[in-house]
């Protein structure tokens, strides 16, 4: 695989002798160091800032250390902030976003070097392409930096390395939940959803007593009225409140799981545009939420899968990527960017293969659906929720309410055929998510049926995410 032009046509002119390693597009720098073998502080990162008076600037440091920018501020005598996706891109042309090489001068960069990549023996790099690492010895290394200046501009981050150990294997859920509790950011449960839960946990609470909740958020309850008059319900009367929503139409879990996911999602901070933005996300929950109840209703085994607990696990499973935007805004607007650019890939592979720094790089290494379990788990939701959000990109998933995990997956996959979703191109039909549980012609009719409520279900996300 070639890389950037710019990259390459500058690597000749200096006379550079360096190699490719080709890779899985996938694969983060994490699994790289360990599929070749080779340490973190081995791999160049750029990392780009812009100063008050928007001067850019390429920081170089090793893989698995965070930037310090106040001692860069200190040796430059001026302050930085990270550069945004558009100001990135404007000085890589040729180079996919997250692929930036770390080599100034082909792109007139004025660049300052962490002293310690001046220390191993051979050095790796993107070359502008998610599918190679580039590399060179470290004289030549030395010479692509020579003119800019070498100093101590990064600190390693200890606390990475239990988490870049899963390129070697899989992050235990409580060493996530214990990670995530550390940090002093996380959203707390909105009161809705507090009082929600706690309605729920009364055995006399009634219908009425739920729609008060409700209602007590206007655009909550419109939005459960205008569902519960959709066409797909064949209900012809008139709804004029949650209450009749609730005995005419929905009934009371259905409308509880809608009202607490709702209430849930309101705790983030999200860019409403791009692919992962607040209205793709909830357009997608909300199909998912759609689908993964009709097709338990098709099912028809109450005592294994609860209708409306199957839409809740539809419509949150993906919660850790609200989380990931909420707590690294930065970082989950590089990530939207390429999701928009590789819309054939799935976000478990572009996370894998962002470059991000400090608590972001371990974030993404985890993976929102790892982090959006535990926060789940935090929130005490439902257990078959917590389970769908830990384990839906998890195939071989056998463990307590492995139902609703394998409903949510084949719905997921239902709607890939639409371009529906964050699963990019899958490669894995749908009929081997649904065995055991219905079969592949029973699901596309139901699939099917759902899609007849496009109109709805859009209009419903908009108003949800507006």
């Amino acid at each position: 695989m070639a890389i950037a032009v710019s990259l390459q046509r500058y690597f000749q002119e200096k006379g550079i002798a360096y190699q490719i390693h080709s890779h899985l597009s996938e694969s983060s720098l994490s699994k790289l160091c360990f599929e070749f073998g080779i340490e973190p502080r081995q791999i160049a990162v750029p990392v780009l800032l812009q100063s008050a008076r928007k001067a850019s600037l390429m920081a170089v440091m090793p893989l698995g250390h965070s930037l310090d920018l106040a001692r860069v501020a200190a040796l430059l005598r001026r302050d930085f902030q990270y550069l945004d996706d558009a100001g990135i891109a404007s000085w890589f042309p040729d180079v996919e976003a997250g692929a930036e090489p770390p080599i100034p001068e082909p792109y007139d960069l004025p660049c300052i070097v962490d002293r310690s990549l001046m220390e191993p023996a051979r050095i790796f790099f993107r070359g502008g392409v998610h599918s190679c690492l580039v590399s060179v010895d470290s004289e030549a290394f030395r010479q692509l930096l020579n003119a800019y200046p070498k100093a101590v501009i990064s600190n390693p981050q200890a606390a990475e390395k239990s988490f870049a150990a899963s390129a070697s294997g899989p992050v235990s859920p409580a060493t996530v939940r214990q990670y995530l509790e550390k940090m002093q950011r996380l959203p707390a449960m909105p009161a809705m959803a507090i009082n929600i839960i706690r309605l729920l946990s009364e055995p006399k609470t009634t219908a009425a007593d739920l729609a008060d909740a409700v209602e007590l958020d206007p655009s909550m309850a419109a939005q459960i009225i205008r569902y519960a008059s959709s066409p797909y319900f064949g209900y012809r009367g008139r709804l004029n409140s949650v209450q009749d929503a609730i005995t005419r139409v929905l009934g009371f879990d259905l409308v509880s799981s809608i009202a607490l996911g709702i209430a849930s999602g309101k705790a983030f901070k999200v860019p409403q545009e791009g692919p992962l933005g607040l209205k793709a996300f909830w357009k997608h929950a909300l199909y998912c939420a759609v689908v993964s109840q009709s097709l338990a209703r098709k099912i028809d085994k109450p005592d294994q899968l609860n209708p409306a607990t199957a839409y809740l696990c539809g419509l949150l499973h993906n919660i850790g990527v609200l989380l990931t935007g909420h707590l690294f805004p930065t970082e989950f607007g590089q990530l939207n960017q390429l999701a928009a650019q590789h819309p054939d890939r799935s976000l478990q592979a572009l996370e894998q293969d962002m470059i991000a720094l400090g608590q972001a790089s371990q974030i993404m290494a985890l993976g929102h659906d790892q982090i959006g379990g535990s926060l789940l788990e935090q929130w005490r939701l439902p257990e078959p929720v917590v389970a769908s959000c830990y384990h839906h990109h998890d195939r071989n998933y056998t463990g307590p309410h492995a139902d609703y995990v394998r409903l949510v997956q084949l719905s997921n996959r239902l709607l890939a055929q639409r371009q529906l979703g964050d699963l990019g191109v899958p490669e894995t039909a749908a009929e081997h998510f649904g065995a055991g549980l219905i079969s592949v012609g029973a699901a596309e009719t139901v699939f099917e049926k759902v899609m007849e409520m496009c109109p709805e279900i859009d209009s419903l996300a908009d108003h949800i995410a507006a």
